[in-house]
């Protein structure tokens, strides 16, 4: 792969995941769901497509921005989708008892 298309990879996974953050930032979780799709698609062509060769130092300047966004926007996403699934987790376990005690006391 060229340096020149795996920089644009690169930048398009740090692009979806400013996308992912502001999905997440309106509760939108199935655009969310929809740009992680995406994103894995990207980052698995990545995985088989990008070269160990050494990057010519404008190239690599662009990837270490990028992927200093793509971290920080998935630390923002996390930060707003942890407490988010504490409450779904919680309030399945509490459907889950529920039905359980439903079928024992209706046996």
């Amino acid at each position: 792969m060229e340096h020149q298309d795996t920089i644009v990879i690169y930048e398009t996974v740090a692009e979806l995941t400013k996308k992912m953050l502001l999905a997440a930032k309106q509760q939108d979780w199935d655009a969310l769901a929809e740009l992680e799709a995406s994103c894995a698609q990207q980052v698995a062509t990545l995985k088989l497509t990008e070269n160990a060769l050494p990057l010519p130092s404008d190239v690599r300047a662009r990837k270490l921005a990028s992927i200093k966004s793509i971290l920080a926007d998935d630390r923002e996403i996390r930060n707003i989708v942890s407490p988010w699934m504490v409450r779904l987790n919680s309030l399945m376990n509490s459907l889950h008892m529920e039905n359980k005690l439903t079928r024992a006391y209706n046996q």
